[in-house]
């Protein structure tokens, strides 16, 4: 009896034993510890914003058709963005006439006309009995300008060129135009852009300009590079 205790107890002992053996060797994941490797990920968009709109103008002084002058009037436009490319802004009007009467909606204000189609001149330039109502762009980063509005040497569309006030005058068209190229993102107050608008009505023009109060539509559009 005492042997058969004795043989038990040895048996259990050995199976214990090797039972310890095996789950250090089957799991040596608790026995010498684990590791679990997390990857955290976390996607941030692009944005364009407008920070400060552009307000309404009106041009002055009023202008008498007969004896002619010019009238200017000015807006600013913010725009704030997070994207590294920066972002593109054009502007377009809601007709290519120019500028159009409130009476009359045949009576207009004929839309500025460059020398060269689609590119600003340098001088706001009216032959004698015309009239002309356009538009220029100005930048509170020289860089952040399309190349068009850019100058150099009393010519615009000069690359690298730079932001002389009050120059490189085009017309407003129903096809988009690009006025700001930014190829980084803003801080976070934005990026400012001034638009200038303009009417001159040379003395006695042709086709004459009826008295009328005459407006513009323009549309100002950003969207991330």
């Amino acid at each position: 009896m005492k042997k058969t205790i004795f043989e038990i107890v040895s048996l259990t002992v050995q199976t214990i034993f090797f039972l310890i053996i095996g789950f250090v060797f089957v799991e040596p994941a608790v026995s010498l510890g684990a590791q679990n490797t997390l990857l955290i990920g976390q996607t941030v968009t692009s944005e364009v914003a407008f920070s400060a709109t552009a307000a309404n103008i009106t041009l002055t002084p009023s202008l008498n058709a007969s004896t002619g002058g010019t009238a200017d009037g000015g807006t600013q436009v913010i725009v704030a963005t997070n994207n590294s490319l920066g972002y593109l802004m054009t502007i377009t009007a809601s007709s290519s006439v120019g500028m159009i009467g409130i009476a009359s909606t045949t009576n207009s204000i004929p839309a500025y006309v460059p020398a060269t189609p689609g590119l600003p001149d340098y001088v706001f330039t009216v032959p004698a009995n015309t009239a002309y109502f356009g538009y220029t762009v100005e930048a509170s980063t020289t860089a952040d300008l399309a190349t068009s509005f850019k100058d150099a040497a009393g010519a615009c569309n000069s690359v690298g060129g730079g932001d002389t006030a009050e120059s490189c005058w085009l017309n407003a068209s129903t096809t988009a135009y690009t006025i700001v190229n930014r190829g980084s993102q803003t801080v976070a107050s934005g990026a400012t852009t001034t638009l200038k608008f303009r009417v001159v009505i040379n003395a006695n023009p042709s086709p004459i300009i009826p008295n009328d109060t005459y407006r513009a539509t323009t549309t100002l559009t950003a969207t991330a590079n």
